[in-house]
């Protein structure tokens, strides 16, 4: 199959200013050299209605290619993104009712970013969008798992020099792979897992710093450590 035309799927409610969209629009910017169309979607402020997820998936239908790029919540997907793969999953069952086989042949590809320093969080999430993509009868063509997220917070990759030297040589490599349509190499999961920042201890400190700081500009400080469901027990 030729790829020729490639949605890229936004999960985080944070948008431009998000790493999902810094690390997605790097890889799409990519795609784009080889004379693929493009197109970007914010799942969170357009599959909000009926008639704005009817385009959504209008959009994703035209796509030969699907990249995802949200963050980790909690060891799974973000509820947006959730919907947004349940819309895709039931749009194409409905379009080729029992015979989902002869669907149009699409692809799937996702980068999953966390703050945790080890990308490793990731892989649960990541055998979701597996699972998902074997449901939907899309060609799962592998998954990025990228670790420190903060670090990127919507920067623009070119910008952040040699902390994303690895992450922008494994995401070139990932286009060259995509544009072939073939899974993502050994050397593109290797190279976008490799920490951004060698001192892990540095990261965390910075990152506990900022929930302070976050904590304070909220009036929480003093609240910060609390544990309000201590000792709760949860109704079965």
């Amino acid at each position: 199959m030729t790829i020729k035309r490639a949605v890229l799927l936004i999960g985080s409610p944070k948008g431009n200013n998000s790493s999902s969209a810094s690390l997605g629009s790097y890889l799409l910017s990519k795609l784009e050299k080889y004379d693929i169309e493009t197109e970007t979607v914010h799942l969170h402020s357009e599959i909000r209605t009926g008639a704005s997820q009817t385009l959504f998936l209008e959009k994703v239908e035209e796509a030969d290619l699907i990249i995802l790029a949200a963050p980790l919540y909690v060891d799974t997907l973000p509820a947006k993104v959730i919907k947004a793969l349940s819309l895709i999953a039931d749009q194409r069952k409905k379009l080729y009712v029992d015979d989902i086989k002869s669907a149009k042949n699409q692809s799937f590809a996702v980068i999953v970013n966390c703050g945790f320093p080890e990308a490793e969080q990731n892989k649960t999430a990541l055998k979701v969008y597996q699972e998902f993509a074997r449901e939907a009868k899309l060609k799962y063509l592998g998954g990025i798992a990228v670790g420190m997220g903060g670090a990127v917070s919507g920067k623009a990759l070119s910008e952040m020099e040699g902390m994303a030297k690895d992450l922008i040589e494994g995401l070139d490599q990932a286009a060259d792979d995509i544009v072939r349509n073939h899974h993502l190499s050994n050397t593109v999961i290797e190279k976008t897992s490799k920490p951004l920042i060698t001192q892990k201890w540095l990261y965390t400190l910075v990152g506990n710093l900022n929930w302070r700081f976050q904590a304070f500009k909220n009036g929480v400080y003093r609240k910060i450590n609390d544990q309000p469901y201590k000792g709760e027990r949860l109704n079965d």
